[in-house]
């Protein structure tokens, strides 16, 4: 409830400047075109306005998605198609910079600020990437519990009942332990519910994804620990059949699915 009152509340802040900001833009782009019209700019200068003004929204998405801890499915695709549109808009307006200045029309050093905003931009896409590459795991993971009888029958995943829960001090000592007999901190790739699991339908509240294989040190000692403390787990050698994919072991009893409401 109080995460509902400060979404609300964040809408209810954000709108007004949100309006602000696209009257702003239209008074701007009204300007640029009775300056065109008048013959004081260049006929471009309402498309390099454009330019810039899809630049600022973009930079003001990838600034919210990225500040996000967790993602859904959804929103990490929208991650990926503003960081390539941004990084195609900077390579554009290097480009045009770029033969301004082989033309003689523009100064040389009109040409770096160009450079750094097209090589950041390229890095920010290669990022996104890379967040999308992990969502997908995680996305492999969550989705493995709904094959788990597949991958059950072909010795793919095994699981273990034991009392049927566990609490936060029950982690917090597994996670002591590990860190003791491995010298790095668990693994941990889901931590609760998340809005990937919650875009697959899955309410992961309660559990916890660590990526270790089951079949290796890590993941056998960190069976042999859940097993003998009588803690749920399930373990994944595989997230999909013929694949070696999202290796994982899930703490905690299946996921339930999330009734949908009507």
């Amino acid at each position: 409830m109080r995460l509902l009152a400060g979404i609300v509340l964040a809408t209810a802040l954000w709108a007004p400047s949100l309006t602000a900001q696209v009257a702003s833009e239209a008074a701007e782009r009204e300007r640029i075109r009775a300056l065109v019209a008048a013959g004081a700019m260049p006929r471009n200068a309402l498309n390099e306005l454009d330019h810039d003004l899809e630049k600022q929204r973009l930079q003001t998405q990838l600034r919210t998605l990225t500040g996000k801890r967790e993602l859904s499915l959804d929103e990490i695709s929208k991650l990926l198609d503003a960081a390539t549109r941004l990084r195609d808009l900077t390579k554009e307006q290097f480009d045009a910079t770029l033969a301004r200045v082989d033309a003689g029309a523009a100064p040389r050093n009109d040409l770096e600020p160009a450079r750094e905003a097209y090589d950041s931009a390229q890095k920010l896409l290669e990022l996104a990437e890379t967040r999308g590459r992990l969502a997908k795991q995680l996305s492999q993971m969550a989705s493995a519990e709904e094959r788990l009888d597949e991958l059950e029958e072909e010795d793919l995943a095994f699981q273990f009942i034991g009392s049927g829960g566990f609490d936060e001090l029950d982690i917090l000592d597994v996670q002591g332990f590990y860190e003791e007999a491995f010298h790095a901190p668990l693994p941990i790739s889901a931590d609760g519910d998340t809005p990937l699991h919650r875009s697959m339908g899955l309410d992961h509240t309660g559990r916890l994804d660590v990526a270790v294989h089951p079949d290796s040190d890590e993941g056998q000692f960190l069976i042999s620990m859940l097993e003998s403390w009588a803690i749920p787990y399930i373990a994944f050698r595989s997230a999909v059949p013929g694949q070696a994919t999202g290796p994982h072991i899930h703490i905690g009893l299946p996921s339930p699915r999330i009734e949908a409401v009507d």
